[in-house]
């Protein structure tokens, strides 16, 4: 997947990100979980968008993304009418996740979700991050 920026379409609109960080199949909420959120640039230098704390129901506040233009999205085209990020959560007590190419569209919030795995279930996967990659929809 690739970045709109990669492309050299316009970025003139704005869509927004939130995430849900949780443990278990229950959907536990985890508190001051640590989310980051980047961007893959032409240049294939990451950029930082936004670091935020998950709150007591798992959540962060939205973040801001950069999109192209609503009208990219209203009739075919070669273009790709949303903008992808990285986002990856961490805790202490979990193993790590990296969900890579979440699609974020313009005038739109964007919720993902991250279920984290709790360390002492998987002892030896201290140090391991699990990675999905999320595949264009198909518009």
């Amino acid at each position: 997947m690739y970045n709109q920026r990669e492309e050299g379409n316009p970025i003139s609109a704005q869509g927004y990100l939130i995430t849900h960080v949780y443990t278990s199949d229950a959907m536990i909420p985890l508190e001051d979980s640590t989310v980051t959120i980047t961007q893959k640039q032409l240049d294939g230098i990451e950029e930082l968008l936004a670091i935020r704390i998950t709150d007591e129901s798992g959540n962060t506040e939205r973040i801001a993304v950069q999109t192209p233009d609503l009208s990219a999205s209203q009739a075919p085209a070669q273009e790709t009418p949303f903008s992808t990020v990285d986002v990856t959560a961490e805790h202490p007590l979990y193993e790590r996740i990296v969900v890579e190419n979440v699609q974020v569209f313009p005038n739109t919030v964007t919720r993902q979700d991250l279920q984290m795995i709790p360390l002492n279930e998987m002892p030896e996967a201290w140090n391991q991050t699990e990675i999905f990659d999320v595949p264009p929809q198909n518009l």
